[in-house]
């Protein structure tokens, strides 16, 4: 188990370096004396109100399911353009390789997105998921 935890600590760290600190933060989805190995979040930064959303295409769904929900800043009562962070929980559905790309776009500009990511994982018997690749574009 350890072993397990200590591998999906390393690779949550390695999509950090990849990714860069500045645009996006993979983080587990429970601290760590808690930690699901079937189960990844990733939080993105969003700010809605520019126009700009993130939007997640899976290539193969049969293998990985996703769910999202965007979380507003705390602020002042009547403050306008507030950022927040854009949370997505992927699961294993079944053992196979799929990626995953995230697009942070405004929806009338389809061809040009602000951000883009695609995580390669993998799901393996135990429906653990594991981020072996990470492109930024």
């Amino acid at each position: 188990m350890k072993k397990r935890l200590l591998s999906a600590l390393t690779v949550l760290l390695l999509a950090v370096a990849l990714i860069g600190a500045d645009s996006y933060q993979v983080i587990p989805a429970a601290p760590v004396t808690d930690f699901v190995p079937n189960q990844v979040d990733l939080y993105m930064p969003s700010n809605p109100t520019t126009g700009y959303s993130w939007s997640c295409i899976i290539e193969d769904p049969d293998i990985i399911a996703v769910r999202d929900q965007f979380f507003e800043d705390s602020h002042e009562l009547g403050f306008t353009g507030a950022g927040g962070t854009h949370w997505f929980h992927l699961s294993g559905v079944r053992p196979g390789t799929t990626s995953v790309a995230f697009r942070y776009a405004r929806p009338w500009e389809s061809d040009q997105a602000e951000e883009q990511t695609v995580y390669r994982l993998t799901v393996d018997e135990q429906l653990n998921v594991m981020i072996w690749g990470v492109e930024v574009s």
